[in-house]
């Protein structure tokens, strides 16, 4: 089961889930009423909570405990502004994906975000994330053609390997839907496969802790490696 939570505080322009930045999008639901929800239906195994940004919604603890009691598979996603809560939440997840938007840098954090973000909570919740045992960690990052530049990828990347991540990084494919909106279709384009090839390649043969995948229109879901052995 996903849930999506409402609000964000972030601005990006290539959201592709902007109908859910309004606060009084979709439908409000008890805690007790979404958890009867999630414990009648048999057929639930996991659930997903994504957004928006989950960590803004006030009794996103209170949802997760009640999760985590009828022993389903809890995932959250977040962008990581907010550490203080995913203390909280660590004590109930199973896995957590982290959106990596842009490399810590102020100009391309606020180019990116469309916001202000003190890199040093997001440092802050990578660390937490990093080091909490048995937890599935991704790190994610979209390639917006137009936006980004290959040099943020490898910013990006660098900074996981300096800092000993050990989870699995999956640099995904920015493709156009209406959620991001008319006014952007042309503002920002899908990068082409061989791009972000060549940009993961020089990654195959460096030593790391971490998986690598793309996701894009070609491969779907891949390992670096695997893709890169198809070429060779």
């Amino acid at each position: 089961m996903v849930i999506f939570t409402v609000g964000c505080n972030f601005q990006c322009e290539f959201c592709h889930n902007k109908h859910l930045l309004q606060n009084d999008a979709g439908r409000g639901y008890q805690v007790s009423e979404l958890l009867q929800k999630i414990k009648l239906n048999k057929l639930v195994s996991s659930v997903s909570i994504t957004g928006g940004e989950p960590s803004l919604q006030l009794d996103l603890i209170e949802v997760c405990e009640g999760i985590k009691k009828m022993e389903k598979y809890l995932s959250i996603d977040t962008n990581g502004s907010n550490p203080n809560i995913l203390s909280d939440i660590l004590k109930y997840a199973d896995r957590v994906a982290l959106d990596f938007k842009s490399p810590l840098i102020p100009r391309r954090l606020k180019k990116v975000l469309g916001v202000y973000l003190n890199e040093a909570r997001f440092r802050e919740s990578f660390e937490l994330l990093n080091h909490k045992k048995g937890l599935d960690f991704e790190i994610r990052t979209t390639m917006v053609q137009n936006l980004h530049t290959i040099e943020d990828i490898h910013q990006i990347l660098e900074f996981l390997i300096d800092n000993h991540f050990r989870g699995t990084y999956v640099l995904q494919q920015y493709q156009y839907n209406e959620g991001v909106g008319e006014k952007f279709k042309d503002k920002f384009q899908k990068p082409e496969h061989h791009t972000l090839i060549t940009i993961l390649r020089p990654y195959v043969s460096k030593s790391r802790d971490f998986k690598i995948y793309l996701r894009d229109d070609i491969e779907g879901y891949e390992l670096i490696e695997n893709i890169v052995n198809k070429i060779e």
